[in-house]
């Protein structure tokens, strides 16, 4: 396996160290200690969802963005959710990128696969949008679960138009038997999804939908942003609100104001 270099493990060291101390303080308070421990002049930290942890990690490009994202779907499933078996959601810029981390991710010789079985061992599965059909209920819980997407697939204004909240019968064993504390919070089907999912009918309207963006609202994912900065808009924080994240990781070498910097790696620290 890669090691991570110094400047990668204190970065990730921090981030572990901010989620931890969400769980027992609100999280403005935790990251202002952050920033005040690592002496750097307070930011107000900016809640762009609620009580959910969101923090950007500054990399200059070069960096290692790609192995510190992969040691933190473990890190921060422990931190935030005490879990040993994370859902993560990992967004990409693009569609090239998307492509080429899931077959690094499939590749059991690639840095990026060996970071995942650092922590899991092979009890891992990675996944994208159109294949997360075939994870079954009884995964849930037992083996990470990395499903690698664009930010493009969930960002939409008429979900409706979008295969990622489309209804998938497929799906039906996951949203068996929910109580109705844990429906309350899922989109249901609405006339509009009967135009464009014929199979649909007018008794289907007001049930739970099948969809992968309600599977995920279920499983309160590890989100993870590779340069979100082109795509920071209502829309995209809207998007990102709707699968229910535990946390949110961003990891950027250009982060726009609001981004909430929780460690900036200096360009200098990449040829120490």
């Amino acid at each position: 396996m890669l090691t991570l270099k110094t400047y990668q493990q204190t970065a990730l060291g921090t981030l572990v160290e901010f989620l931890t101390a969400c769980r027992s303080k609100p999280v403005a308070e935790a990251y202002e200690a952050s920033l005040a421990h690592q002496g750097r002049t307070s930011e107000p930290y900016q809640a762009l969802f609620g009580d959910v942890p969101a923090a950007c990690l500054r990399v200059p490009t070069g960096g290692g963005k790609t192995i510190m994202a992969a040691h933190a779907v473990a890190l921060a499933g422990k931190a935030t959710l005490d879990s040993d078996a994370p859902v993560a959601l990992w967004l990409m810029p693009s569609d090239t990128v998307r492509t080429q981390t899931i077959e690094a991710l499939a590749n059991a010789r690639h840095p990026y696969r060996q970071a995942l079985a650092h922590h899991f061992g092979d009890r891992v599965q990675v996944c994208d949008l159109d294949s997360l059909q075939t994870i079954s209920p009884y995964d849930v819980g037992k083996a990470a679960i990395v499903i690698v997407a664009t930010i493009q697939a969930f960002n939409v204004s008429d979900t409706a138009k979008r295969n990622v909240y489309s209804f998938f019968e497929e799906l039906a064993p996951h949203f068996d038997s929910l109580p109705p504390h844990l429906t309350a919070g899922l989109e249901k089907v609405s006339e509009s999804d009967l135009a464009f999912q014929p199979y649909l009918t007018a008794m289907d309207v007001g049930r739970v939908k099948y969809s992968v963006a309600n599977w995920l609202h279920l499983q309160q994912p590890i989100v993870i942003v590779d340069e979100a900065h082109n795509n920071r808009t209502d829309r995209f924080f809207k998007t990102l609100g709707r699968v229910n994240p535990s946390c949110i990781i961003e990891l950027t070498a250009t982060p726009v104001p609001g981004n909430n910097v929780l460690y900036h790696v200096a360009a200098s620290e990449l040829k120490a």
